[in-house]
């Protein structure tokens, strides 16, 4: 496979963060730039059009001013070294609606509790675990062990912290002087 320009590498990296796995237009791209990125990255599968429902991020419009949403395929994640351990289709989460009474919405509650609660867990064996276990451990993990552990570059290593903490991780950071940052697993999602 060919490489990665810098900005595909964001663009996969930030999706692969996301929950939902969709991709967010950089702030200071423009919309021809983000249409190029875009189509590259469908053309490679790495990243797949699907219509835009409300609340999704866009990343362009179509001929007829519809939404258009990239999301991060299994190849996308492959390509940035992201284990695909806690994908949940769109299909097996229910869709968010109003609730005529208390009932209904304590049980589309717990469904989702359900859902988020195997989500927060990563495969045994997978990268995401051994990240998770080297940080829990009493003396935490710099960025630069945690890349050595992994085979991750920088930049996907931060994300992972990141959605880490999107999963309810509590992820503590302490610096001495000259020394790099720790990071640290205080609390998760479960506890």
């Amino acid at each position: 496979m060919a490489k990665l320009t810098d900005t595909q590498l964001v663009v996969l990296s930030k999706a692969a963060a996301r929950n939902d796995g969709l991709a967010v237009v950089p702030a200071k791209m423009n919309k021809a730039a983000a249409s190029k990125v875009g189509s590259s990255l469908v053309a490679r599968k790495l990243m797949r059009e699907l219509k835009a429902k409300p609340g999704m991020p866009v990343w362009r419009e179509d001929e007829d001013g519809r939404g258009i949403s990239l999301m991060i395929t299994r190849a996308g994640r492959d390509a940035i070294g992201v284990e695909d351990d806690t994908e949940v289709s769109q299909e097996a989460t229910p869709p968010v609606k109003k609730h005529k009474n208390r009932r209904d919405a304590a049980m589309a509650s717990a469904a989702q509790a359900t859902i988020a609660s195997t989500a927060s867990r990563p495969r045994d064996g997978s990268k995401q675990a051994l990240v998770i276990s080297m940080l829990s451990k009493k003396g935490g993990a710099t960025i630069e062990a945690l890349i050595d552990a992994t085979g991750w570059l920088p930049h996907t290593t931060r994300a992972a912290l990141t959605g880490l903490r999107k999963r309810g991780f509590e992820i503590e950071r302490s610096r001495d002087d000259d020394a790099p940052s720790v990071y640290r697993i205080v609390g998760s999602a479960g506890t």
